[in-house]
């Protein structure tokens, strides 16, 4: 019988190694100029004997037990070097756990030896020693108690113990290692197959070294004779057992609720998450929607205003400076440019002069001019500042008033989906017991399904919390009215060529005192809503085009245009968009400070040493 052993690959224990290496050569560094040898050279010492003793058993419940006692003849140097030695191994072997327990280190004579215990990055290490050097040959045995060394493979066709005997995470050389493995008379020395191998060299080495069977009175005894070893060198035996030979622990068994359920549940809780947003998102958009069809519009009523119109929209676009525009293209207040500056080019926000408040054709019109002006007196300056919480908050309190607005207006209102509710409720339901198996299972090597539940969770967590949530929906009302401002975006998106005609045509249109439609003043109060749109850069070229058709140099609510004869319109108020943007949402910054297939090191046990 061959046994084909799954081996646990090497790199996590290899790579640990070289991160303590090069952990201690970075923290060694700002010492190289005053190197001192208790420190630098705590590993440079050698082992004149390290032999081990395995002594396996079953315990009531059938499972293995190991008990290990370590016999290690430490030399070290006759300088103050060295506090004693340290002796490290894995918490885990094979999905369970596997930490070293009932630790006990005496010397030669058997009288105690101090010692701490400490835990970390998956290892448990014996330090020995305290506070006093120990110099030349110093005797530490080390005994405790393993559970669960004997581990299945192919599947469940066989069983082995497969161990490393002797650390190759070692910088010191052994003159004389050996060790005996001993199993105890009974179900578990019935159940050895007979077959055994030891490997010896460095990390992954497969190269064969000797072992020998042997019965005695109360067990079956594997020895591995004298050998000497090099750095970096260790001793790897796997002997096999009949399948079924010990009871395995929970964590290696299969088990479908805690390897499989995480993954079924976190699936169905994200499929259930995300209907339940794909419902919300549903019925905002269907609310939007009144008769389906938009028709172009060239006006503007004066009961939505931006602030109005941009929660109606949907629109990340800059409400309020888009209200800013909308009080100037109405004759409500003008665009100056700052005292000092040459030219609005030169970047910066304009400042606002008052000229008629009661021009205002909305309560959040006045609302707007009441917080920009104190006191709102006709040929009142207001110079938006660059840093100014205060400011800030005022402008925030109003863009928070427009919605509210459209709320109490009848434009908009609070509302849940049935569906999204119902499917998102699912979610949370599906992800309790989601949270329970992982739990459970987390002594389960089974990271893979734990991260794809957790993010699975994760995403039905935030689909579920959307759906579940009260959405801002349009009513009738504001279906129709966002369909309303739909065609006012289609008006400045057509050609030039079309809106004119439309113009011709309108009854309702602004015009002249001869009769024609006043163009330039049309188009100059749909500019704000350009601005909602993103359309800001193509209608402004477009009002350029009319500015100069009709030889208007400084318009009414922007004179210093005139300094560039109106063909910076667009770079003006891109500059004005931007910067009065950013006074608006200021905010001030503060820091603060077996049998074949096996090979060296591929076992359990093992860990590392070295001295203190």
């Amino acid at each position: 019988m061959t046994l084909s052993r799954r081996l646990r690959p090497l790199p996590g224990r290899v790579a640990l190694a070289a991160g303590a290496l090069l952990s201690l050569a970075t923290l060694a560094i700002p010492t190289l100029a005053f190197p001192t040898a208790a420190h630098a050279d705590v590993d440079d010492f050698a082992f004149d004997e390290w032999h081990g003793s395995y002594a396996l058993s079953l315990d009531g419940d059938g499972r293995v037990t190991a008990e290990v006692t370590e016999t290690l003849v430490a030399r070290f140097p006759d300088a103050d070097q060295n506090r004693g030695i340290v002796r490290a191994l894995p918490l885990r072997y094979e999905g369970a756990p596997a930490a070293p327990e009932g630790i006990e280190v005496v010397d030669e004579q058997g009288e105690p030896v101090p010692f701490e215990v400490e835990e970390e990055d998956g290892f448990r290490a014996v330090l020995t020693g305290d506070d006093a050097y120990v110099h030349g040959e110093q005797t530490y045995v080390i005994s405790y108690t393993l559970h669960d060394v004997v581990a299945p493979l192919d599947g469940g066709d066989a069983e082995e113990f497969q161990w490393d005997l002797i650390p190759v995470e070692r910088r010191q050389p052994v003159a004389d290692f050996s060790a005996e493995i001993s199993f105890a008379d009974g179900v578990l020395s019935e159940g050895l197959t007979g077959e055994a191998t030891c490997y010896l060299g460095a990390a992954g080495s497969t190269d064969r070294c000797d072992v020998r069977q042997e019965e005695r009175d109360d067990a079956t005894v594997f020895t591995v004779p004298s050998v000497a070893l090099e750095p970096s060198e260790g001793v790897t035996v796997a002997i096999g057992l009949e399948p079924g030979t010990v009871v395995q622990p929970p964590e290696r068994m299969p088990d479908f609720a805690l390897d499989g359920g995480p993954l079924i549940l976190g699936g169905l809780a994200a499929v259930a998450g995300a209907g339940g947003g794909a419902a919300a998102i549903t019925m905002r958009r269907r609310r939007r929607r009144a008769t389906g069809i938009v028709i172009a519009q060239y006006d503007v009523p004066a009961d939505l205003p931006p602030l109005i119109a941009a929660p109606l929209l949907g629109s990340g676009k800059p409400a309020l400076a888009a209200e800013i525009v909308h009080l100037a293209v109405t004759g409500v207040i003008r665009l100056e440019e700052p005292v000092g500056s040459s030219s609005s080019a030169a970047g910066g926000s304009p400042d606002l002069r008052l000229l008629d408040s009661d021009r205002t054709g909305d309560e959040l019109d006045r609302a707007t001019v009441s917080e920009l002006f104190r006191p709102a007196t006709p040929g009142a300056l207001f110079s938006p500042p660059e840093e100014d919480e205060d400011f800030a908050e005022r402008m925030a309190a109003l863009a928070v008033r427009g919605s509210t607005a459209a709320e109490e207006r009848g434009y908009l209102r609070k509302e849940r989906s049935r569906l999204g509710a119902l499917l998102g409720a699912l979610a949370l339901c599906l992800l309790v017991p989601m949270i329970v198996l992982i739990v459970l299972g987390a002594s389960r090597e089974n990271e893979a399904v734990m991260v794809v539940g957790l993010v699975g969770g994760a995403l039905a967590l935030v689909g579920a919390l959307m759906g579940m949530a009260r959405h801002r929906v349009h009513t009738r009302r504001g279906a129709e009215a966002h369909e309303y401002l739909l065609g006012v975006r289609e008006f400045i998106r057509v050609a030039e060529a079309d809106r004119l005609r439309m113009l011709q045509s309108a009854e309702g249109a602004e015009r002249t005192r001869d009769g024609d439609v006043d163009v330039v003043r049309l188009y100059e109060r749909l500019l704000p809503y350009a601005m909602l749109f993103g359309e800001e850069k193509q209608w402004a070229e477009v009002l350029e085009v009319r500015y100069r058709d009709a030889a208007i140099t400084a318009p009414v609510w922007y004179p210093a245009l005139a300094l560039h004869a109106t063909g910076g319109l667009e770079g003006s108020l891109t500059r004005f968009t931007s910067s009065f943007t950013s006074s608006a949402s200021y905010t001030s910054s503060s820091s603060s400070g077996a049998t074949g297939g096996g090979l060296v090191g591929g076992g359990g046990g093992g860990g590392f040493a070295g001295g203190r």
